[in-house]
């Protein structure tokens, strides 16, 4: 029955066993073939562009959205090199993730029943399952929680084949029940219900255009636009009393990312999800601003 995502997982885990430098090269040729042959949705990245950055030059923009191909690529490798990453080691010794202040997460966890974790696609969101085996930078980055403690929510796939298999890749690292490692976004809310009394860590993609019934709210001003965005993590977290914390992912030159979090609240029952959401889409653009390439801008995010 699921013959064809096990040949995929077969292949991925042999390109895998290749360094993750190896991969690097590889992910430049796929960049710029994607970039330059292909043009993939060179149009939507430079309007996107174009629109978030109204004060650049042209010139500015296309080294931006040749920076951001580059990214991508960078992206499509490290996902691949992530299916072999079985052992921890693995993650540890290439350095593709550091933590700069794991210490505010773990203070999040102690003192909240649960933590909201509020991620996007700036860095690479595809290789969060990896997060219990990264390097710290901090003196003190221990984790006060555990892997079996840690659901990451996704959106399912249309193709029933590649959605296996990237649910798979996603959880390599993970030595639990990987069934809790990745929750589809449709089940969050029975999941979070349903696991009300536990102390868990939800890592939710936050940046996403509405889906056609979710909730959603209008941020006025997120990289001079205004943007429609999903409140479901948000108000998840008002309702149950969580707190709520922003991850942010630094690309770094020679690869990988740096890794911080920044406590949006301790209990998120006592502001709106309104207010989450906008102190949210506020540390997202600072850290736009600062890396422009390092977000997915193929996506249409201002068409509603």
């Amino acid at each position: 029955m699921h013959l064809g995502a096990d040949i995929i997982k077969g292949i991925l885990r042999l390109l895998a066993l290749q360094p993750l430098k190896w991969h690097y090269f590889w992910g430049k040729c796929i960049a710029w073939i994607v970039r330059v042959p292909l043009g993939y949705r060179k149009d939507v990245v430079m309007i996107n562009l174009a629109r978030s950055f109204p004060d650049k030059k042209y010139s500015e923009l296309r080294d931006i959205a040749r920076k951001f191909y580059g990214h991508l690529g960078r992206i499509i490798a490290e996902t691949v090199w992530f299916a072999g990453s079985y052992m921890k080691n693995r993650l540890e010794d290439s350095g593709i993730c550091h933590y700069s202040n794991l210490e505010a997460l773990s203070e999040l966890f102690d003192k909240a029943p649960s933590v909201m974790l509020m991620t996007s696609h700036a860095g690479n969101w595809e290789i969060l399952g990896g997060c219990m085996h990264y390097r710290s930078l901090t003196k003190s980055g221990t984790f006060s929680f555990t892997e079996e403690e840690i659901s990451i929510v996704y959106k399912k796939l249309s193709n029933k084949t590649m959605d296996r298999v990237m649910r798979h890749n996603r959880c390599t690292p993970v030595k639990a029940d990987w069934s809790n490692c990745c929750v589809e976004s449709k089940d969050i809310m029975r999941f979070v219900v349903a696991h009300r009394n536990q102390k868990r860590i939800y890592c939710f993609p936050t940046d996403q255009c509405p889906y056609k019934y979710a909730s959603a709210h209008t941020v006025d001003d997120f990289l001079h636009q205004p943007t429609r965005t999903m409140t479901g993590g948000a108000a998840l977290a008002c309702k149950l009393k969580l707190a709520v914390c922003y991850m942010g992912m630094e690309e770094e030159p020679e690869g990988g990312y740096t890794i911080r979090f920044e406590p949006i609240c301790e209990d998120a029952s006592q502001s709106t999800p309104e207010e989450i959401m906008n102190r949210f889409y506020a540390l997202l653009a600072k850290d736009v601003e600062a890396q422009p390439w390092n977000y997915l801008w193929t996506h249409k995010r201002w068409k509603k």
